[in-house]
């Protein structure tokens, strides 16, 4: 039964060709952008999934307008705006468990972002003051592109 349905919905000439389907041979990753973080473990899981990638990790506060600007111009700048290789993940600061966070990565200002290759940090990135202006893309997209690797 199931194979005369999958006969029906399947062309053969999917399953043609060289290449495979289930691999991703010659074909760029995706940047990635991780559930957000809310305590040492899952710091500690988010790091070892991003591998050799380097990672951004941006201090935030939950429904925060400020904190939100900046949220949406880096994942829209890592996920569809850079041909470079980074990740990033959101670190909700008004949780108890990540205000050891702020001291590990000498984090000053909320929102802030923390360039991290291989588990440490490496650069820093507060914004101006989002209360009265918007995100300067460029200089975020650069500075993104400094952190991140060549593909």
């Amino acid at each position: 039964m199931f194979s005369s349905i999958l006969n029906k919905c399947v062309k053969p000439t999917l399953f043609t060709g060289t290449r495979s389907l289930f691999g991703n041979h010659g074909v760029r990753q995706a940047n990635q952008t991780f559930l957000s973080i809310r305590n040492e473990n899952e710091l500690a899981n988010t790091l070892i999934a991003s591998g050799k990638t380097p990672i951004i990790l941006n201090f935030t506060v939950r429904n925060n307008a400020i904190c939100d600007k900046l949220t949406g111009a880096l994942d829209r700048i890592v996920m569809f705006e850079t041909d470079k290789k980074i990740n990033s993940v959101d670190v909700e600061t008004d949780f108890a468990e990540t205000m050891d966070f702020l001291v590990r990565f000498t984090v000053k200002d909320i929102p802030s972002l923390v360039a991290v290759r291989r588990g440490f940090p490496v650069d820093w990135y507060a914004p101006d003051d989002l209360r009265t202006r918007d995100v300067d893309w460029i200089n975020l997209k650069e500075w993104i592109e400094r952190n991140a690797d060549d593909r």
